[in-house]
């Protein structure tokens, strides 16, 4: 499980150490890849096949096409080099708004792990927090009636 907020420099080439606690729970087979609200996400490998087995279906619909395609064309491996370092293809940089010699927040986000844009972070985490009374209420009263 991931968990915590680190502010990372990217490099001039692209590339971020991705912080320690996260890497050791980071297995071969991880990936990185777009991510809801505009993000990067490592996926594990378990979270990686799952989302691959839901897509592998050869008669997808169309919203199922369309995500397989935006997850799978924007992926790379999620490989550390000897500094402990991943490196992000520029069309992800641009796609999550990050840019060399910046800084973005790694984050814990249960199973997976997120790279935000610094300032997206922010503005995304001071909205969660300062709501954070009615969203658990929403989540918790939304679970209380599913069986599931």
């Amino acid at each position: 499980m991931f968990w915590g907020t680190h502010r990372v420099r990217v490099d001039e080439k692209g590339r971020l150490a991705i912080p320690a606690t996260f890497r050791r729970q980071l297995p071969d087979g991880s990936f990185i890849s777009i991510g809801q609200d505009g993000v990067l996400t490592i996926y594990p490998p378990e979270q990686w096949e799952s989302l691959a087995s839901r897509l592998q279906d050869p008669l997808l619909g169309p919203e199922q096409r369309a995500l397989s395609r935006a997850l799978f064309s924007k992926a790379v491996a999620c490989e550390f080099d000897a500094q402990g370092r991943v490196s992000l293809s520029a069309e992800q940089r641009r796609l999550a708004g990050i840019e060399p010699r910046s800084t973005v927040a790694v984050i814990g986000n249960g199973a997976r792990v997120e790279i935000w844009a610094e300032e997206r972070w922010d503005a995304y985490s001071d909205d969660a927090v300062h709501r954070f009374d009615e969203l658990a209420d929403r989540v918790i009263q939304g679970r209380a009636g599913n069986p599931n």
